[in-house]
């Protein structure tokens, strides 16, 4: 990988980091994942789960009953067998929803025990490969323009 490209991968990884509160520089295995992530032709729940192994060893997919977690105070729905339905569902949806939207939902889903806001900026990513942007700028910038400018719409069909 040129030595450009890798510091551009090097510091998304990093910036998914912090806004998780981690410090350290990535690792060989998380760049390499991310890499992998990104190569991708399209995203399956299979690769979302490998993607959260390198990331967040030992969290799983919530398929089963029982795998409830709360994030502050939003509760996502319940552990179970629906949780693989709302996250295919999600990822076919990606062909034809913006990157920003798939990002609120799958927050809302919250699909794994742990490593969610990682395992979705890294699909945030990959959605946004085309757009020289999220390179350049990185999640925190161009989300909250997307955010602002989804917003603007909400306010507007009110």
């Amino acid at each position: 990988m040129p030595l450009a490209r890798f510091k551009a991968v090097e510091e998304l990884v990093a910036e998914s980091n912090r806004i998780e509160g981690i410090h350290r520089p990535p690792t060989v295995a998380e760049l390499a994942e991310f890499e992998r992530f990104m190569s991708l032709e399209s995203v399956s729940i299979a690769d979302l789960q490998k993607f959260v192994s390198i990331y967040q060893p030992g969290a799983v997919l919530r398929q089963f009953p029982g795998l409830d977690v709360r994030v502050g105070d939003h509760v996502p729905p319940p552990g179970g067998p629906a949780i693989i339905y709302e996250l295919d569902s999600l990822l076919c949806k990606s062909r034809c929803e913006s990157a920003w939207r798939i990002h609120t939902l799958y927050e809302n889903l919250h699909p794994f025990t742990d490593g969610n806001g990682r395992s979705v900026r890294v699909l945030w990513y990959w959605m946004m490969r085309g757009d020289y942007r999220a390179q350049q700028y990185g999640f925190l910038h161009l989300f909250y323009y997307q955010t602002l400018a989804n917003t603007s719409k909400e306010v507007v069909r009110e």
